[in-house]
């Protein structure tokens, strides 16, 4: 469809510059960090929303899992050579695993995105660019991922109205929260289950769940996952009855 076609040129072309970071943001061997646009359009479905895409890593030198470039799409599922051994991107396959099927939902029924379109640097990325003598970027991004996501807020606005969901689902806690408007250090974990809440985005209003990330849904307990997995299926049933619900 044009209009899916347009907004994925104008996100690629503009999205890095209304975000002010300067042409320096770029992976170690200098290609810069370009916005992962939306592949899976599915229209009328589930529209799937993450924080921000990862990087493919590499093995440099001494250095191990340096970010060095874009991966194809959102929630891919890639295996490549590192440098060092065999490495596989799981972000597909843990979203299929833990939420499409138990929700009984496919790929083809989903409009797949992230709030942040950009990979965002933490301070030991650049701690292993300096050592590697890479200059840039000159700071890390991680930490403004609140900011970032906020200001790209009419991107999604304007995504969401050419996707047309029945249902919004978003992953992660820092998600949840920037979409119903909580600010700071303010908890999002009771944002997180099966219910149904309301999405509003300029004049639109969608139905909306909030969900843990795929990564950390399954996991064991520990300060990145503060529920354990029972806690997590217990809101399967409630999860599935929406998307029985609203999506058929």
């Amino acid at each position: 469809m044009l209009a899916i076609q347009n907004f994925q040129q104008r996100l690629y072309t503009h999205y890095q510059e209304n975000m002010y970071l300067p042409p320096t943001y770029r992976y170690f061997f200098g290609n810069p960090v370009r916005p992962v646009v939306p592949l899976e359009t599915a229209r009328r479905g589930v529209c799937i929303i993450g924080a921000y895409p990862p990087a493919r890593l590499a093995t440099i030198g001494a250095e191990q899992e340096v970010p060095v470039a874009d991966l194809p799409a959102p929630f891919a599922t890639e295996t490549y050579f590192d440098g060092r051994r065999v490495r596989t991107i799981t972000g597909g396959s843990d979203l299929e695993r833990n939420y499409l099927k138990p929700l009984g939902l496919c790929r083809r029924q989903c409009w797949l995105t992230y709030l942040v379109r950009l990979f965002l640097f933490k301070d030991r990325h650049l701690a292993q660019y300096r050592r590697l003598g890479c200059a840039w970027p000159e700071g890390e991004t991680r930490s403004r991922f609140e900011a970032l996501a906020r200001q790209g807020l009419s991107w999604l606005e304007e995504e969401l109205a050419l996707a047309r969901p029945r249902l919004v689902i978003t992953l992660g806690t820092e998600v949840a929260k920037v979409l119903q408007d909580l600010r700071g250090s303010v908890s999002g974990q009771s944002l997180l289950g099966g219910d149904l809440k309301d999405l509003w985005l300029g004049e639109r209003v969608y139905p909306v769940i909030h969900l843990a990330q795929p990564q950390v849904a399954s996991g064991p307990v520990g300060e990145r996952n503060p529920f354990p997995r029972l806690h997590w299926e217990e809101h399967l049933p409630a999860a599935r009855r929406v998307v029985e619900r609203l999506v058929g």
